[in-house]
């Protein structure tokens, strides 16, 4: 009885919300991947049907607008006026505006990982709507080059920028979930660059960051302190947190437990190590270029243990 309702809403986000993105004989197709193993049929494909109304699926405009923000509220807008405090408070913009060209002249912004990763295909956007020089952009080999020092007892591996000048790395991902896959990258380097080069500003920016990754990017050890995001996501993003944004206002007729049950066992079957996503992050988010490992693997596994239609496509990388 709930089913042309929710499917009228969901037909109202593919249109709207979602740009068109995600079709419906997408979402028609996913729906019936579920077959009544924790509860009927239908009782289960209007839990999954609810479930995607309250998917958050951030399309292309949405995330280059995301990208300018990014870049203004957390890159921008404090150099600015940290450069109007050194000046005095001044309200000579032409004055603020020719020092800060020079501090983002020493700047360079790095992706997480190699060329092929999302990181990567944000920043070629991320550069159009900040409207930024393509020199003020490369991939870590570019921008570091070995020093090795030797002595009596033991050698010193250290890391130096490449180009003269350069006195800020900013490093950039989409979404930072644990931390854990960023420490794996960085977690050796950033002390070398650091021993290399004494005083060099190291950062780190994303698009979307869990409460327990920013914590663990921001320890002495990796960024200490300098590590932002645009959308911190805390423990009430997690679908079946006990104060779920994700499941807050639901409709009477809704139970948390048979949806939570339905995601575990589907889940489960589908990635065994992690049924309600990488390090149980239990997210509902997606983006037009990928849907990451956080989110609930019912909505973007293809399929590779049991048959299933994604919803979401998630492309996983290939180690």
């Amino acid at each position: 009885m709930y089913r042309p309702e929710l499917e009228r809403r969901l037909h109202s986000l593919a249109e709207q919300a979602w740009d068109e993105e995600v079709r419906w004989p997408q979402i028609e197709a996913w729906t019936k991947n579920f077959t009544g193993q924790t509860c009927t049929t239908d009782e289960e494909q209007i839990y999954a049907l609810f479930a995607l109304t309250r998917f958050t699926y951030f399309g292309k405009r949405l995330v280059r607008e995301m990208l300018r923000s990014l870049y203004r509220d957390h890159f921008e807008a404090p150099i600015m006026q940290r450069i109007r405090r050194n000046l005095g408070g001044t309200k000579n913009i032409a004055q603020i505006q020719e020092v800060y060209e020079r501090e983002l002249r020493s700047t360079r912004f790095i992706s997480v990982g190699n060329p092929s990763e999302s990181g990567a295909h944000l920043l070629y956007y991320f550069r159009q709507v900040n409207y930024l020089s393509k020199n003020l952009f490369c991939d870590f080999a570019q921008a570091f080059s070995t020093s090795v020092s030797k002595n009596a007892k033991d050698s010193t591996v250290s890391l130096l920028p490449r180009e003269t000048g350069v006195s800020r790395i900013v490093f950039f991902d989409d979404l930072v979930g644990s931390g854990t896959q960023i420490t794996r990258y960085l977690g050796d380097y950033l002390p070398k660059i650091r021993l290399g080069t004494s005083g060099i500003d190291l950062r780190f920016m994303s698009l979307f960051a869990t409460t327990q990754g920013l914590t663990r990017l921001n320890s002495q050890a990796l960024f200490d302190g300098k590590s932002s995001t645009l959308f911190e996501l805390d423990d009430t993003y997690k679908a079946f947190d006990v104060n779920s944004r994700s499941l807050a206002s639901a409709p009477e007729w809704f139970e948390r437990s048979k949806l939570e049950a339905l995601a575990k066992h589907y889940g489960h079957a589908l990635r065994p190590s992690m049924p309600l996503g990488y390090k149980d992050n239990q997210l509902l988010i997606a983006f037009s270029h990928n849907t990451p490992n956080n989110t609930l693997p019912i909505f973007w596994d293809e399929g590779s243990k049991i048959a299933w239609n994604p919803v979401f496509i998630r492309f996983d990388k290939k180690y």
